[in-house]
């Protein structure tokens, strides 16, 4: 079946720029990994261009790799802006069914400005995120996030059913609360899960305990991608509308006690293709409406479109080592040499001597710093020569005629 990625990680990346249209902040967010890779942003993955969707001379689009990571947003003359990380993930080991499968990180926030009207040409008041209100018409999302490709090409498709959130939710909420998102498949099991923390309720300390917003199928900790982010407004409604062609989530902010704090939310877009392949994402948009006064009921808009981004699998490699024929050398590095024992040494022979051992090219160096005798379990047998017998003979003669007299 398939290779078996990807590690790591809590992925906080930041970028570096003083600018609201940057996105700084925005990646606070906790993000982990295991069993997947990472796509190299500008080169397993890329895109065309960024438009922005309703264009004006003061407005500030931008999208960037930076890394792996890709930034993007757009900004205004008030100070609202929307900014988005996107990240993709492709994953080592899946259920066999010939395709590779993949997950876009999506971490967004729609931030209000400072520089709207107080009336009709005073300007200097702060700006909100669109509320349900009785002075806003209509409603409109504080953030949509819409991904679309062509199915026609039939190559490719998302995973409405594995894609978090996979379902309409709700909070109603007087606090912060934190989230969690996961999505996993390997090979032996596949799994999405959307959990929360305590959610305040009131200002006497009430909380609902942490529990599931949604759970779908198994996930396999061997192989999943997580994060974990914070939502601090109070009352809100996520609507999601998921096919084989688009996958989008509207958020609605119902009460307007927060409306003038950001909204931030993070999706998990889920992509299976036929292995090997590339798939294309056509647009993925990001929206949001502001109320730029109190005497204006109409919204304003401000998003971008991203254009053809392509995805396409990573060079992978497992982590198997094939156990070599070659006997392993010595970890010190240093050859042991067998010696037969021809029989047992005293070491007390050679503790006022040391032994030197004969050499047909030179003599052996003695270290002069050394305190200790030099000691072998080597024995060395010395031939006579014909001298020796000779005085042998005439010492044994000379004993015998002693002996005699």
């Amino acid at each position: 079946m398939k290779k078996l990625c990807l590690g790591s990680l809590i992925i906080g990346l930041i970028c570096g720029f003083s600018s609201d249209a940057t996105g700084e902040g925005l990646s606070l967010s906790e993000t982990s990994y295991a069993g997947a890779s990472i796509l190299q942003g500008d080169w397993e993955v890329t895109f065309d261009n960024v438009e922005d969707v309703n264009p004006d001379a003061d407005n500030l689009t931008y999208a960037f790799f930076e890394g792996n990571t890709l930034y993007v947003g757009n900004s205004d003359s008030y100070g609202n802006s929307v900014d988005g990380i996107v990240e993709f993930f492709w994953f080592q080991s899946s259920i066999d069914r010939g395709t590779d499968f993949y997950v876009a990180v999506i971490k967004t926030r729609a931030s209000p400005g400072h520089d709207c009207y107080w009336g009709p040409w005073i300007s200097g008041a702060d700006c909100h995120l669109w509320a349900d209100e009785y002075q806003d018409w209509g409603e409109y999302p504080v953030l949509s996030i819409e991904a679309l490709t062509d199915v026609n090409r039939e190559a490719g498709a998302f995973r409405w059913d594995w894609s978090v959130p996979f379902e309409n939710y709700g909070i109603d909420a007087y606090g912060q609360v934190t989230f969690s998102n996961q999505y996993g498949i390997g090979a032996n099991a596949e799994g999405a899960l959307m959990a929360h923390g305590e959610i305040p309720l009131d200002e006497d300390g009430n909380v609902e305990a942490a529990g599931n917003v949604q759970v779908k199928g198994y996930i396999s900790p061997e192989y999943s991608v997580q994060t974990q982010y914070e939502v601090t407004l109070y009352e809100w409604d996520v609507f999601v509308d998921g096919r084989a062609n688009m996958m989008a989530w509207d958020m609605y902010l119902n009460l307007g006690a927060r409306d003038n704090q950001s909204a931030y939310h993070e999706y998990f877009l889920a992509i299976q293709v036929e292995e090997g392949q590339p798939f294309m994402l056509d647009e993925l948009n990001f929206v949001s409406y502001f109320d730029t006064g109190w005497w204006n009921p109409i919204s304003h808009e401000l998003g971008l479109s991203l254009q053809h981004i392509e995805i396409m699998q990573p060079v992978y490699e497992p982590n198997s080592t094939e156990p070599s024929e070659e006997p392993e050398a010595d970890d010190t590095g240093i050859s042991e040499e067998v010696f037969e024992d021809t029989g047992e040494i005293d070491d007390e022979l050679f503790d006022d001597e040391e032994i030197e051992e004969p050499s047909n090219t030179e003599m052996p160096e003695l270290s002069s710093s050394s305190t200790e005798p030099i000691k072998s379990c080597q024995t060395v047998s010395i031939k006579p020569s014909k001298w020796s017998y000779a005085c042998g003979i005439f010492l044994g003669l000379f004993i015998y005629s002693r002996r005699k007299k």
